[in-house]
């Protein structure tokens, strides 16, 4: 989830300042200014590598990065490194379930029960509308249920079913009426892989693969799957907040959580999906539009997060944005295993940017993505 956590000094954002180019097209001094950006910002970070990729009109204009993916290895990162997306992941599974929605075989207003008839009932209906606006009540990670608290002693085990990985929560209470309030639950948003699968009559992954990942030309982008072979994949790392050392970020299995944050992309891939979207080739533009706009009511209110606005900010899956210039975009971030992520779509004006950080703890690079875009960017408001 996106959050304004990004506290950059002058030194670190000095070199794109507040100029634009008028033209979305990659020129020797628009590459060379991002790519020293990005190594002002690495070591702002403190971060082994960082790397980035833009995406303007179609057109791949930059992709590169600084310093490494693995420092054991000492390989270089760039646009084309594989790196968990984590809650990015959530993005494309929204698109999966808005395709069956245009197919007629989903309705947003379909209790849970309708695609997962194994997960029991509530208080009041769960619809899978509030599953994409974490409206359900459904609880998120308690503090030693992720990989990066290293507390986790299921971290590493396989779940052969969905429902199966669901068993730990699913019994758990709601934090409040679903539709009442709104609370970021990847468990939530999770139960999404069941809508998919149930509604499609196939598996998660191949439903991505044959309906989003090819269609939209992703070639490195998979569901994380452990023990398998990535070519190219970068590691994340765990910085000593005392020390200062990094240490290797712990591992997990990811079987549990597919949905909502269990896929694997490049910040290249990342830019090809958005732009797919923006575009029509993944959902009508219609359907694109309303997943870009305001869902929730002004009576639905932050349970927790007391400087967010669900009725202005949450739209379905995406969270919308104002930069400084004036102009709104949506966006989504994810932080796991060490790993930073941003998805930053200017749908609006054609832009789109991605970035890796493989360090954490980390701020969000939200702001960082807005300085790469507003080089591609005229300057008009939206």
């Amino acid at each position: 989830m996106t959050r304004r956590l990004f506290l950059a000094s002058s030194s670190a954002f000095f070199l794109l300042g507040a100029g634009t180019v008028a033209t979305p097209r990659p020129t020797k001094t628009a590459t060379q200014q991002l790519t020293d950006f990005l190594a002002q910002l690495r070591v702002t970070l403190q971060a082994p590598g960082l790397s980035a990729a833009v995406f303007a009109d179609g057109t791949l204009v930059f992709s590169g990065g600084v310093g490494v993916c693995d420092l054991e290895t000492g390989t270089p990162q760039d646009g084309r490194t594989v790196y968990s997306i984590a809650s990015i992941s959530k993005t494309m599974t929204a698109v999966a379930v808005m395709q069956l929605v245009d197919a007629g075989k989903v309705s947003l207003d379909a209790p849970i029960q309708t695609y997962a008839p194994w997960f029991p009932q509530k208080q009041r209906p769960i619809t899978v509308r509030q599953l994409l606006t974490h409206t359900s009540g459904i609880r998120h990670y308690r503090d030693n249920e992720d990989s990066d608290s290293g507390q986790w002693m299921d971290a590493f085990r396989h779940y052969a079913t969905y429902e199966e990985s669901t068993a730990f929560w699913r019994n758990d209470p709601l934090l409040f009426d679903p539709g009442t309030y709104w609370s970021y639950s990847t468990y939530g948003f999770s139960l999404l892989q069941a809508v998919v699968e149930t509604a499609s009559g196939i598996d998660f992954e191949t439903y991505l693969r044959d309906h989003i990942w090819t269609p939209a030309g992703l070639l490195a982008t998979q569901l994380d799957i452990m023990g398998r072979i990535v070519t190219h994949r970068g590691q994340g790392y765990i910085r000593d907040d005392k020390t200062g050392e990094l240490g290797r970020a712990r591992d997990e299995d990811s079987s549990y959580k597919y949905a909502a944050g269990g896929i694997l992309s490049t910040d290249e891939d990342l830019c090809r999906f958005a732009w797919a979207l923006d575009s029509g080739r993944l959902l009508k533009p219609s359907t694109a539009a309303q997943m870009f706009s305001p869902q929730l009511p002004p009576t639905v209110k932050s349970y927790s997060e007391h400087d967010f606005d669900p009725a202005k900010e949450q739209a379905i899956c995406w969270f919308r944005e104002t930069d400084a210039q004036g102009r709104t975009y949506v966006d989504h971030s994810g932080d796991n295993k060490g790993i930073i992520s941003q998805l930053s779509n200017y749908w609006q004006q054609g832009v789109v940017v991605a970035l890796h950080a493989n360090v954490d703890p980390s701020p969000h690079l939200d702001a960082a993505a807005e300085r790469i875009a507003d080089v591609y960017l005229s300057g008009s408001s939206s």
